[in-house]
């Protein structure tokens, strides 16, 4: 299944509200104010969710395995909000 974060889907509906008949993205300031607002946020996901990847491997490579499933269980209420 394909997971899509509710900030992608946002990001779709606004697009989707701007084209113009022949598929041109319009973009008035309000709509440039709220697309910076969600990539401001998808920033924040992907950047906490790849900081939380890497210090699993790096736990897995410690031989942390109580950190590590720590970590995987942090990812994945991450990603379960992606549903």
């Amino acid at each position: 299944m394909l997971a899509i974060h509710k900030v992608h889907r946002k990001l779709a509906e606004i697009v989707e509200m701007n084209l113009d008949l022949n598929g041109n993205l319009l973009i008035g300031k309000v709509e440039l104010q709220l697309i910076l607002k969600l990539l401001r946020e998808n920033y924040a996901l992907v950047y906490t969710l790849d900081g939380l990847k890497e210090l699993a491997l790096h736990a897995y490579e410690m031989g942390d395995m109580d950190w590590q499933m720590d970590l995987c269980a942090q990812i994945d209420e991450l990603e379960a909000q992606m549903i």
